[in-house]
């Protein structure tokens, strides 16, 4: 997955930056706030998961290890359609960006065609998605709290990641990219649509670090 990577130090910190930027005239250089942590969410997942299965978990931990268990369940779905819905808005970017290159208005409305065909197919891998993931994603996204026991409660927060005005709100090209004022705006939608998945991939990455080591202090 993308969003593998070990985080030990400060200088393991990578920037992630729209790859729209030089179209759009943004700065070269990420902002502080574009400094997202790149963790090995996956494989702790999966160890997490695997460790609190196998093995006798103390009778007294056993529903809260559960409920933990089920959030970090829902969090790897949610992580596996972001991914993928990453790649499609990659692809989409491509299709918008090689309309600039084409004069003619019948190549450009196959490629606003095909970017529609795209964009579509993100809600499509919602639907597809998870059952656990679709509480934080889909078009019913809403708060998912965990319950650790006694009056601990962790709160992880949803991120709508349609195609609709509440989501990405990528809109149709109703003008088939006859001008590069509506390629423009596509890409303008693009760019938000890929910071906002990044930084939902980031939050859930978050969460699952503080449930598994809640699970590995509470429950191991």
């Amino acid at each position: 997955m993308a969003f593998a990577q070990p985080k030990n130090q400060d200088q393991n910190k990578a920037r992630r930056r729209s790859p729209l930027a030089g179209w759009l005239g943004r700065k070269s250089l990420a902002s502080d706030d574009e400094l997202l942590p790149q963790i090995d969410v996956q494989a702790g997942v999966s160890r997490a998961l695997r460790s609190s299965s196998s093995g006798d978990a103390r009778q007294s931990g056993k529903s809260d290890e559960n409920i933990v268990r089920d959030a970090l369940g829902a969090i790897e779905g949610a992580l596996y359609a972001i991914d993928r819905i990453r790649d499609i808005l990659e692809q989409a970017c491509e299709v918008a960006i090689s309309a600039k290159d084409v004069e003619d208005a019948g190549g450009r409305a196959l490629l606003a065609e095909r970017y529609d065909e795209l964009r579509l197919s993100i809600d499509a891998i919602l639907k597809q998605a998870d059952p656990r993931a679709t509480p934080l994603i889909g078009p019913n996204a809403r708060h998912m709290d965990v319950f650790l026991g006694g009056k601990t409660r962790y709160s992880i927060s949803p991120a709508r990641l349609d195609t609709t005005e509440r989501g990405f709100n990528l809109t149709p090209p109703v003008n088939a990219f006859e001008d590069n004022g509506e390629v423009d705006a596509v890409l303008e939608q693009l760019d938000g649509a890929l910071a906002r998945a990044d930084q939902t991939a980031a939050g859930y990455c978050r969460d699952a670090q503080y449930l598994i080591a809640r699970m590995n202090g509470a429950f191991s």
